[in-house]
């Protein structure tokens, strides 16, 4: 009788456990889902980036959108679709069922960092950019189209090294 009952008690206990980590897992892509853009490049605004470059913004920009089943990852040039695995410290973006790149979620500042093979290190906030509002970084023209600042080194082509 009193093995049933452990028997059954350890059950319920994992079972518990596993919904826990299934609940966690959701939690980070509630908290992911949506739009983001590119807002630090190794410390950087994407503005400062660009004027020491000689580039625009645009050049630099990335934003990803996250749905349940989709993510995408949107620059100047273009867009690519790719698959999320979301998990509990972040998110996996994964093509023909490799993983093509990794975003930690920050759950206090919410944010996902990301580093490309050369060592830069992006970081993104919830939000939105306009291609095309961008001026020249030459002539001391202003950087304009990022509402808040956002871009990246190597825009939707650093995505795919």
């Amino acid at each position: 009788m009193m093995k049933k009952v452990t028997k059954k008690l350890v059950l319920v206990l994992v079972a518990a456990m596993l919904m826990g980590l299934c609940l966690v897992g959701c939690g980070v892509e509630k908290d992911v889902l949506g739009e983001w853009k590119v807002t630090k490049i190794n410390g950087q605004t994407p503005e400062e980036v660009a004027a020491a470059n000689g580039v625009t913004v645009d050049d630099l920009m990335m934003v990803f959108k996250f749905e349940s089943d989709k993510a995408s990852l949107i620059g100047k040039s273009g867009s690519q679709e790719y698959k999320p695995a979301y998990k509990a410290d972040g998110v996996e973006l994964k093509k023909d069922d490799n993983i093509v790149m990794t975003l930690r979620y920050d759950k206090d500042a919410k944010t996902l960092e990301f580093q490309f093979d050369n060592g830069s290190v992006y970081i993104a906030e919830k939000g939105s950019y306009t291609f095309g509002q961008a001026a020249p970084a030459d002539g001391g023209a202003e950087q304009g189209g990022a509402e808040d600042g956002a871009a990246e080194e190597g825009g939707a082509e650093g995505a795919e090294e």
